[in-house]
């Protein structure tokens, strides 16, 4: 069993023989939650593995009238039998006095841990509505501003350059200014078709591509590499010997 053991304790008149203190303590566990202690003096000394001698003696002591104890209920007794026909079984006299102090306390505790909770889930609660109203915002802001970039754009091609703003911003790696950025790829967009800027802006979003680029189409190829002197002379070393070796039978 739990017993709370307090502090007036070590305080109190039976404080003056440490062993009848520490007795009472021990009773005080092995009580029930109604603080009857229905156990042999024989069981106790097992219990607590002290002599059963000194079990009997400061038992007995504890049921004795006691004029300096703070509570004079039964006398200032501490325990008084359970049943007078038998020799052992005792109820602690003020057991309900203590669990009530004990539970009070333990309310306390309770509803201190609770308030701590429910203080900190409210204002996780409140940081995560700021949170998203702010993102909300941010996202609308960030939208119209691209949609007003785009103004110089075909409403087609316009509402699909909006979408890529959405999916350039979401990949990180922020410009120093997000509109000077977007200004200037629709400057660069303009000198195509609009079958072109519609392509250049969905390859960037298929590829999740962080800049814009020219279609494939109009992409130069590249210079065709110059012949290499060393290739032209294994090459040439190459028929010399064939000719040397197969010449004649050509």
């Amino acid at each position: 069993m739990f017993a709370k053991v307090f502090e007036q304790i070590y305080d109190s008149s039976i404080a003056e023989d440490y062993n009848c203190r520490r007795m009472f303590m021990d009773l005080l566990v092995l009580a029930d939650q109604t603080g009857a202690v229905d156990m042999t003096v024989e069981a106790i000394a097992r219990r607590t593995n002290v002599p059963l001698e000194q079990v009997r003696r400061y038992v007995n002591e504890l049921c004795q009238p006691d004029v300096n104890s703070r509570s004079q209920l039964e006398e200032g007794k501490r325990l008084v039998p359970l049943d007078s026909a038998r020799d052992w079984g005792w109820q602690i006299v003020n057991y309900g006095h203590y669990r009530s102090i004990r539970d009070q306390e333990v309310r306390r505790s309770y509803f201190r841990d609770y308030q701590r909770k429910r203080r900190r889930k409210l204002k996780n609660v409140k940081y995560k509505k700021v949170n998203v109203v702010n993102t909300v915002e941010n996202a609308a802001s960030a939208s119209a501003s691209a949609y007003e970039i785009g103004g110089e754009l075909r409403e087609g091609v316009r509402a699909k350059f909006v979408e890529w703003t959405k999916v350039r911003r979401d990949m990180g790696h922020a410009p120093k200014d997000w509109d000077k950025m977007f200004r200037a790829q629709v400057r660069w967009l303009k000198k195509f078709s609009e079958t072109d800027q519609l392509e250049v802006l969905d390859q960037s979003i298929r590829n999740n591509w962080r800049g814009l680029f020219e279609p494939k189409n109009q992409r130069p190829k590249p210079p065709a590499r110059p012949p290499d002197p060393r290739e032209e002379r294994r090459e040439r070393e190459r028929k010399e010997m064939e000719d040397r070796l197969y010449g004649e039978e050509r």
